[in-house]
């Protein structure tokens, strides 16, 4: 097939400055996967290929579809065109997914039993669906009465299995049988898992029912329907594939089984297909994403063509170095080396640490160091695999009153875990007075014991008659009832009043009692791998604990780390999770808790995704990339992980490096601050 690139006029219009490989993708016609490396100008090669169709090859602009997956990467795209263009030239059809699913089942709503008008539902709502079903069968007799956490974990769990067989594509009279198979074929042994998935097949028929007399459609209907019509129907797949001349998809190494087939659909006529995609940062396995689609791109459309995009402009060589050699791990990976004509740069420190205190107590005082040398804060991040690991990094940078933001996530103090173990601990602290009340009303059946929102109202009212605390008022209703209900309460109650009395001076070993025969902790325990991270944070509050021996100066502490930052998010470190990064870049990465009982994950099936993380987290970063490991965490003894022995010893280096100059004026800007904090610390 001869490659045909654009003319100097095409240049103008918004292809000047592309390299060789991105204008030969930009300008190819029929099937095209452009493999784009990290950093290699993906989005800038997606609009080039649009702006080539409307400009070199006479396109109709409303007759091009392109798609992406999240608002703000569509609006992106729509922004770039608009510049290329002219906005009156710019195509309609550029969106997300759902957005265009939803302008396919708006036009034509019987394709899934529903009428015009019809409402989408959000996440919530499809759960709040899943919990009235569960509710049904429980009420019924079916189901076990599980305790409220418990109950609410299943809730998310079922719902989230629904989606995931729409989104490959089983319809709901499909779902048993081929949730047995699921199970089979993928040697599911973990018995919760087994039943939530047999649950999920279970209730999919009535929660469709449920929809459809409501006339309503979840997020994945939007696009489920238009879909099985296609597939179904070739009068109507035509009437749609016949509206476009072009289909162009971004983050194609993301998509499940249902959007390759809703793309293959409307592209089959013509051929067009152009398609921007990197399996080796194919990280969301987890939530349906498909890596084999892209990998086996080119079966599925033999004549075909895959062009790899290997400049990267955004991190030096020996980054590129590290994070070429680690991906080289993952041999179903398709073949593409990314390189770098900017210079080998700084090679990646790799730091030690006895502990996770060290470890964070060197990052906050070597970001110090960094800013006092002009390096901007929000020129720099801190990644790690699992949230919990940035309670004691806030931590220490709020003692070093560095500014920082929690990007998609909830901060520490924030989390309902580590609300609700110091809701028990203030309410073994003051169990008689009114300002335990809200403690209580938090905790009382966390887990299950009864306490439903009638007993509570009960109690609040006898609270008032009598003028005391809602946890008096329970332990003198209790104290005349017998019943099962009652027996837990009065257990709970006594516990919580034993360890207000106990003289054990330590809160972590009180907050210990209380999470552990309170039955909270079995609860997160018997949630599997949902509830790991709840008792990880339980570990880091005792931890944190320990440094109090007054109980309200730990509640004073919490309070100040419970304060939400402005809206202004310039000035501010990032601390986010790997999978939170991707997209994003920063001149200075930290990688956290990179250790081989954190890292690669050994809940995860797919050992290669988590490789493909550790690509993703190397090639964040523009200048520097720390790497941060403990020999000890969480009571437990690690070792540096194995992907550090896999980067090459000439772009690595022991602890950190000095070759940055500091900057006389910031520091005079500083003075009496944060380098005064640091030269305070000792470094």
């Amino acid at each position: 097939m001869e490659t045909r690139f654009p003319s100097p006029a095409v240049a103008d219009d918004g292809l000047a400055g592309l390299t060789p490989a991105q204008r030969e993708a930009a300008g190819q016609a029929g099937a095209v996967v452009v493999l784009a490396g990290a950093g290699t100008g993906k989005t800038r090669t997606l609009v080039a290929g649009i702006v080539d169709r409307i400009v070199r090859r006479g396109m109709a602009p409303h007759r091009i579809l392109a798609v992406t997956f999240t608002n703000k990467a569509a609006a992106e795209m729509k922004s770039r065109i608009a510049t290329a263009l002219g906005a009156e030239r710019a195509p309609y059809w550029v969106g997300t997914f759902h957005a265009h699913g939803r302008r396919q089942l708006r036009t034509d709503p019987d394709i899934a039993g529903l009428r015009p008008g019809f409402d989408i539902c959000d996440a919530e709502d499809s759960r709040r669906i899943v919990r009235r079903l569960l509710e049904k069968a429980r009420d019924a007799g079916i189901m076990e009465d599980d305790d409220g956490e418990t109950f609410r974990r299943r809730v998310k769990s079922i719902a989230t299995r629904i989606a995931m067989l729409k989104e490959d594509m089983i319809l709901p009279e499909q779902a048993i049988i081929s949730t047995e198979g699921l199970i089979a074929s993928r040697k599911l042994a973990d018995p919760d898992d087994i039943m939530a998935w047999r649950d999920a097949a279970a209730l999919y028929p009535a929660y469709q029912a449920m929809l459809r007399e409501a006339n309503m459609a979840d997020f994945t209907d939007l696009l489920l329907w238009p879909t099985v019509t296609m597939l179904r129907d070739e009068t109507y797949r035509q009437d749609w594939a016949a509206r476009f001349d072009a289909v162009l998809a971004d983050e194609f190494q993301d998509v499940n089984r249902l959007q390759f087939l809703w793309l293959r659909a409307l592209a089959r006529d013509h051929g067009e297909l152009f398609v921007v995609g990197d399996d080796a940062q194919s990280i969301y396995g987890w939530r349906g994403a498909n890596v084999a689609i892209i990998r086996n791109f080119l079966r599925e459309f033999p004549d075909g063509r895959m062009i790899a995009l290997e400049e990267n402009f955004r991190s030096t060589g020996h980054i590129l170095a590290a994070a070429n050699a680690v991906i080289a791990g993952d041999s179903s990976r398709l073949e593409k080396t990314l390189y770098t004509a900017s210079g080998e740069g700084a090679p990646l420190e790799i730091v030690s640490w006895a502990g996770s205190l060290e470890e964070a107590q060197g990052i906050a005082a070597e970001i110090g160091r960094r800013a006092a040398e002009g390096v901007p804060y929000e020129e720099m991040a801190i990644l790690y695999r699992y949230n919990f690991l940035s309670r004691i990094v806030e931590e220490q940078l709020l003692r070093s009153k560095i500014p920082y933001e929690l990007v998609n996530d909830t901060a520490f103090w924030q989390r309902a875990v580590i609300r609700d173990a110091l809701a028990l601990l203030r309410l073994s602290c003051c169990p008689d007075e009114r300002q335990s009340d809200d403690a209580f009303r938090r905790v009382v059946n966390q887990p299950a014991r009864g306490i439903g929102a009638k007993t509570l109202a009960r109690l609040e009212q006898l609270a008032d008659e009598e003028a005391v605390s809602l946890f008096r008022a329970a332990e003198m209703s209790v104290a005349r009832a017998n019943g099962k209900a009652a027996r837990r309460l009065q257990a709970f109650l006594a516990l919580v009043r034993s360890v207000g009395q106990s003289e054990d001076p330590s809160l972590s070993e009180r907050i210990g009692r209380l999470v552990e025969e309170s039955g909270y902790a079995d609860m997160h325990r018997a949630a599997g791998e949902e509830g790991r991270a709840a008792l990880e944070n339980l570990h880091e509050l005792r931890e944190l604990a320990r440094d109090f021996t007054v109980v309200e100066d730990l509640f004073d502490h919490a309070a100040l780390g419970s304060a939400k930052h402005g809206e202004d998010a310039l000035g501010r470190v990032k601390l986010m999770t790997i999978h939170g990064s991707k997209g994003l870049e920063f001149g200075h990465v930290f990688l956290l808790g990179w250790e081989d009982t954190l890292f690669p994950s050994r809940a995860n099936p797919d050992q290669d995704e988590e490789r493909r993380l550790a690509y993703v987290a190397l090639t964040r970063g523009r200048r520097r990339v720390a790497i941060s490991w403990c020999a000890w965490r969480n009571g437990r003894p690690a070792g540096a992980n194995s992907f550090i022995d896999e980067i090459p010893a000439q772009a690595k280096r022991d602890g950190w490096a000095r070759e940055v100059r500091r900057n006389p004026r910031f520091v005079k800007r500083q003075a009496g601050s944060l380098a005064d904090q640091i030269a305070a610390m000792g470094f």
